[in-house]
């Protein structure tokens, strides 16, 4: 028997979702990863992590992750391909389409993954910018891009909104932060967090139509009809203004249009919103006197209100909601965590002014009714504007995303993957989408590289539920060596050496999200004498609060509480900016909801509903056994007088179609959901067109979705959630 190798436990974050977990890794002589847990000397996470974060080294160990980049041959196969030929060929081919065809001939596809490397997002971006690409497409616009839109009509409040932590109530709608680890409650420990929040006092309120795992520990929970969001956010507001709780003094100050959204939501009366929601008038008046009446606190939207039909609207009612109530920061406040890693602002206690929705240039030609909107381009849109006969995308580049998963349509997606002339995808795993390009350049793991906290830490520009609620930051040295024999690089080296192929110059802007209200530090890159990863880290934090360096040298310390407070400045008496809860846009959008259940369909009387499960994140870990030995695969839960309803018991096949397709999925019972929903993950399943086991692999939710119909205003986004299906044994 071998002797066992000697192991090295380290500190490092795992990069699976946004949460960004503190964990240990053990790590074998070779640099191999082979275990992994929570941190338990971490005073911010106190060891929490998921099963994911157990799982992560497996991602980097795994059969199915590449060691060498792919070409395509001319035996139409993928082979592997020295990385620095690959970049060779891929900087040619790409030039060759640009100076035939122009820029508007190159999209790019950036993933959720994309956003997770600080350094990829920078040099990535900064590589779009050197060569003026304007078809930038994101997931963005097939998640939350009602955030966007809402905040363009709004405004923002600089000093920013009260944190969880210190809030006395808090609003979570369409979303489940214990189990997606973010989207309303702070990413680490959400479960402690949220405990110890009630054992102060703290009321939380959950609108959701299925008793989530967050839903059960709510003081009230409103469970709606899919896609009535906008009646219950309606609702509320107008109970706030009936029972005269509104903040009269900040409106005063700092608000315009009152008056029109107090008479746009006049007609949502308790009774109404009780008819159109099917909910208890009385908890839903409980619910506004809570909220209304609680000194601190913030309401905030998820991916299922996000995903069924009103994105916009309950996106804006939702600041509406806030903004009445002044549940922001004044003058004096202290700053509960003013930043770490992101760039040093000052907070006054003034409104940033409302800006254009869209506008930003000519619309898609596949989509003339979409132009360019602060949200970005229309993904939904990408497959038919490859596929339209007057389109100039010939090549398009994927990064940190897989398209066959997680777009709409995955058969359309199919189409428009081999129309291209040229496809790249940067991938470690040989997925459906990287199976049909014509180069994969597969990078270093995260466990192989550097990376920090900046990526959650920054998302609080995108909502006051999101990032760290203290001054919480933490460096992660690379911990593990890629596989032997590996021809790898990182991510963001990729988009380096092409742009030096290219002869392009580099500027990378610092942060991953920009904040409102604050410049940008920029700094060129050496394109003669290639930076390191970590060079690249210094520049994304540039003027940050607490240098980079700093946490580089004493990583015991991921709290900075000892740092001067921060505290809200007083406006600036020039300023005449103010938010406004009248946009005309968005209310529209609330009348034409008034009109009645546009998505309805006859015969289609089940609706299926999006849902997260804990141990995959979007199309991650959904090759790992030990992440789907719970469910096998992404189940279509159903009631379970519903399953007995229609003959149906655990573990049967039943088929749902849509107006637009059809998929089989194996059934599966939940109690907890309202009766007539069907609820199921997205982006699981396979190739179309292939033959598959869906026990094995999975449904993909998309192949229900239509992407000519029910498309949102501004960012495209299709009716993704409270999609009307007809239910029956497979």
């Amino acid at each position: 028997m071998e002797p066992a190798l000697p192991v090295t436990t380290k500190k490092t974050l795992c990069r699976i979702c946004t949460a960004n977990c503190p964990i240990l890794v053990d790590v074998d002589a070779t640099g191999r990863p082979i275990a992994a847990r929570g941190d338990k000397d971490n005073p911010h996470s106190e060891g929490f992590f998921c099963l994911k974060g157990k799982h992560y080294p497996e991602i980097h160990t795994a059969d199915s992750r590449l060691h060498h980049s792919l070409a395509r041959g001319a035996d139409g196969a993928l082979a592997p391909i020295e990385a620095e030929r690959a970049m060779d060929e891929v900087a040619a081919r790409l030039g060759a389409i640009l100076d035939e065809h122009g820029r508007e001939s190159v999209a790019v596809y950036m993933g959720t993954l994309f956003y997770q490397l600080p350094q990829t997002a920078s040099v990535a971006t900064a590589w779009m910018d050197a060569l003026r690409l304007r078809l930038r497409f994101s997931s963005g616009t097939i998640d939350q891009p009602g955030k966007q839109t809402a905040a363009a009509a709004h405004g923002h409040w600089l000093a920013g909104n009260y944190v969880f932590d210190e809030s006395d109530t808090w609003m979570l709608i369409g979303t489940n932060p214990l189990i997606a680890i973010s989207g309303g409650i702070p990413h680490a420990n959400p479960a402690r967090r949220l405990k110890r929040a009630q054992a102060r006092g703290l009321q939380l309120i959950v609108i959701d139509p299925r008793r989530t795992e967050t839903a059960k520990h709510a003081a009230i929970h409103l469970q709606p009809r899919p896609g009535t969001d906008p009646a219950i956010v309606a609702g509320l507001i107008r109970e706030i203004i009936r029972a005269d709780l509104v903040d009269a003094e900040f409106v005063r100050d700092h608000v315009d249009g009152f008056e029109t959204l107090r008479d746009a939501v006049d007609p949502y009366t308790p009774e109404y919103v009780a008819a159109r929601a099917d909910v208890d008038p009385e908890a839903l008046v409980r619910a506004a006197h809570v909220f209304a009446r609680a000194k601190k606190g913030a309401a905030t939207a998820g991916t299922g209100a996000n995903m069924s039909g009103w994105s916009n609207v309950t996106e804006y009612l939702v600041l509406c909601l806030n903004t009445i109530c002044g549940h922001y920061r004044r003058a004096g406040d202290r700053v509960a965590n003013p930043g770490v890693l992101t760039t040093r602002r000052s907070f006054p206690a003034q409104a940033m002014a409302p800006y254009p929705v869209d506008g930003f240039g000519k619309p898609l030609v596949s989509r003339p009714d979409l132009p360019p909107a602060v949200c970005g381009l229309p993904t939904s849109a990408l497959a038919d504007e490859i596929l339209h006969p007057e389109s100039t995308i010939k090549a398009l580049v994927t990064i940190g995303g897989n398209p066959m998963r997680a777009w709409p349509d995955p058969k359309r997606t199919r189409r428009a993957l081999e129309a291209l002339d040229l496809h790249v995808c940067v991938e470690p795993r040989l997925t459906d989408t990287a199976r049909l390009a014509d180069y994969v350049l597969a990078p270093k793991l995260p466990l192989e590289t550097p990376g920090c906290s900046l990526s959650t830490e920054n998302l609080f520009t995108v909502s006051p539920a999101l990032g760290y609620t203290e001054r919480y930051g933490q460096y992660a040295p690379a911990v593990a060596a890629p596989p032997e024999g590996a021809d790898l690089r990182e991510d963001w080296q990729y988009f380096y050496g092409l742009a030096k192929r290219m002869g392009l110059a580099l500027e990378v802007g610092a942060g991953v999200f920009p904040i409102m209200g604050c410049r940008t530090p920029r700094s060129a890159l050496d394109m003669q004498n290639e930076p390191t990863s970590d060079e690249i880290l210094d520049l994304v934090t540039k003027d940050s609060w607490i240098p980079l360096d700093r946490l580089r040298k004493d990583p015991s310390q991921v709290l900075f509480e000892d740092e001067p407070d921060v505290f809200v400045a007083p406006a600036d008496p020039e300023s005449r900016a103010r938010l406004d809860v009248g946009s005309a846009l968005m209310l529209d959008e609330l009348r034409d909801f008034a009109a009645g259940d546009r998505f309805a369909r006859p015969g289609f009387d089940y609706r299926l509903v999006s849902r997260r499960m804990s141990n995959t994140f979007n199309s991650m870990g959904t090759d790992i056994e030990a992440l789907t030995s719970r469910y096998g695969t992404n189940p279509a839960f159903l009631h379970p007088e519903d399953l007995r309803a229609l003959g149906l018991a655990r573990g049967d096949l039943v088929k749902l179609r849509s107006p637009h397709g059809e998929l089989e999925a194996v059934a599966w019972p939940d109690p907890d959901l309202r009766r007539g929903l069907v609820s199921m993950c997205h982006c699981w399943g396979t190739d179309p067109e292939a033959e598959s086991d869906v026990r094995k692999t999975g449904a993909n939710t998309g192949l229900l979705i239509s992407v000519e119909e029910d498309c949102a205003r501004f960012s495209g986004i299709p009716l993704m959630s409270a999609i009307p299906v007809d239910v029956a044994r497979a």
